[in-house]
């Protein structure tokens, strides 16, 4: 027969002042052995029912820590060592969301099992004092906390953020909400959501970090806001739109598109970002990539309505292809350079793609590729499936010999002269394609205030 393992029991003790603490976890408290707070300073400690509980704190344990993720690792060490003399409760506001709780929870050894205890949260309390304040309740609230708000995105959904210690906390979170959120959307800020009967105060976001005070127990209620009264999106929000707009109540122009005729405009737009990043103008290029952006949700909704694809069978293939191509990030390949990595790059695409011929890598290349590009990714995949290094001296003298030999030049030659110079960009680690728009580019710029013909002629009439 095995040994019984020790066993922790976690007991929610509720939002601060203790009001709200479940007729389970005082009968927990009264049965266990041993009670262990976290804090001596929660005000649960002042209810009745603690006259008959002989409890200690772990508020001594604070002075020995450096910073919060060393004390949660203080309290876990402790609390395994005390439960291996026997079984105890440890009462905490929260178990869910306590951080000394999932530090403790991640340090069990196998002769230590831990349960948890349901309870009222403090962002169960929030949320029933701002019902009315919000009128409405809101479906699936998702709850934060003001620490760990770096380890996400903000999205546009019924929220709450708690445990806003102090000014500074409250401007990160300004801050995190302001990614979505406009400055004058009214939220619901409340200086202590612990309360029996929290007050809560509709505030503008921008006055977040502006209120006289704040502590642990300090949350703000963000309400869902349409995108049709606010300036900033998501990309959850363009998928929303797109869908409406494909939608009967939509656009007769969107529910009419299929793939074939939108290939256009993602080839337009895709050219339009890449004339962006060339000119690097951040705002032109964030504007363009929206426009591509649009053209991926837009086709993704396409194959949605047929029940070909999601923008999720979207996200999930290009997720898992930069996973596998960056094994030397997620798996056991090294890489640490450049060239490094582009080897496990083309090493994972060969495993990937299996024993291809150099004629069926070629053939995959899109036909809609510009020239120039085109040629010089031919090339490359030549180089690769023959394992004959690209000749940039060959290359050269092949121009030479054409510009020698025919002038002018026949179009075989010509067609040949532009091989080798793309030849000559691969070797070299260029694209050939962009050198020779910035060249246009630069070429077009010098011609500005150059008089036409008919300009000069006018000009000796006179």
């Amino acid at each position: 027969m095995q040994n019984r393992k020790s066993e922790i029991v976690i007991v929610p003790l509720g939002p601060d002042d203790g009001s709200l603490m479940t007729l389970g976890a005082c009968e927990a408290l009264r049965k266990a052995e041993r009670v262990i707070l976290r804090t001596g300073r929660h005000g649960a400690v002042r209810l009745p029912e603690f006259e008959e509980i002989s409890f200690e704190t772990l508020d001594e344990l604070y002075d020995q820590a450096g910073d919060f993720d060393e004390l949660c690792q203080i309290v876990a060490d402790y609390l395994i060592d005390q439960v291996l003399q026997g079984d105890l409760c440890y009462a905490v506001p929260d178990p869910v969301s306590d951080a000394t709780v999932k530090k403790l929870i991640q340090s069990l050894p196998d002769s230590v099992s831990v349960r948890l205890l349901g309870g009222v949260s403090l962002p169960a309390s929030v949320l029933a004092a701002a019902a009315p304040l919000n009128r409405t309740c809101p479906d699936n609230v998702h709850v934060y906390y003001a620490m760990a708000l770096n380890n996400g995105r903000v999205q546009m959904e019924p929220q709450i953020i708690c445990e806003i210690n102090d000014r500074i906390l409250a401007s990160d979170v300004k801050l995190w909400l302001s990614d979505l959120y406009d400055d004058d959307t009214e939220v619901i800020f409340f200086e202590n959501a612990g309360a029996e009967l929290p007050e809560g105060k509709v505030i503008r976001l921008f006055d977040l970090d502006r209120q006289p005070r704040y502590d642990h127990r300090t949350a703000v209620f963000v309400p869902e806001i349409d995108i049709l009264r606010r300036k900033r999106a998501s990309y959850e929000d363009l998928v929303k739109v797109i869908a409406f707009l494909r939608s009967p109540d939509g656009c007769p122009w969107d529910r009419a598109q299929t793939h074939r005729p939108l290939r256009r405009y993602m080839i337009e737009e895709a050219c339009e970002a890449a004339d962006a990043m060339g000119a690097e103008n951040s705002e032109k290029i964030a504007d363009e990539l929206g426009d591509v952006l649009l053209q991926v949700v837009l086709n993704a909704q396409v194959g949605a309505d047929h029940r070909d694809f999601t923008d999720r069978d979207v996200t999930s293939a290009i997720t898992a292809k930069m996973i596998a191509r960056h094994e030397h990030v997620f798996g056991s390949a090294r890489a640490d350079t450049p060239d490094a990595v582009m080897d496990v790059w083309e090493a994972v695409k060969k495993r990937e793609y299996g024993d291809q011929s150099v004629y069926e890598r070629i053939m995959e290349l899109p036909e809609s590729l510009p020239t120039l590009l085109k040629t010089q990714k031919m090339l490359k995949r030549e180089s690769q499936g023959t394992g004959r290094d690209l000749d940039a001296n060959a290359a050269r003298q092949q121009i030479l010999d054409a510009l020698r030999t025919e002038m002018p030049l026949t179009e075989t030659s010509l067609a040949l002269c532009l091989e080798a110079l793309c030849t000559m960009a691969e070797v070299g680690g260029m694209d050939a394609e962009s050198a020779l728009r910035e060249r246009i580019a630069y070429r077009t710029e010098q011609l500005k205030g150059v008089p036409s013909q008919d300009d000069r002629l006018s000009d000796s009439d006179r």
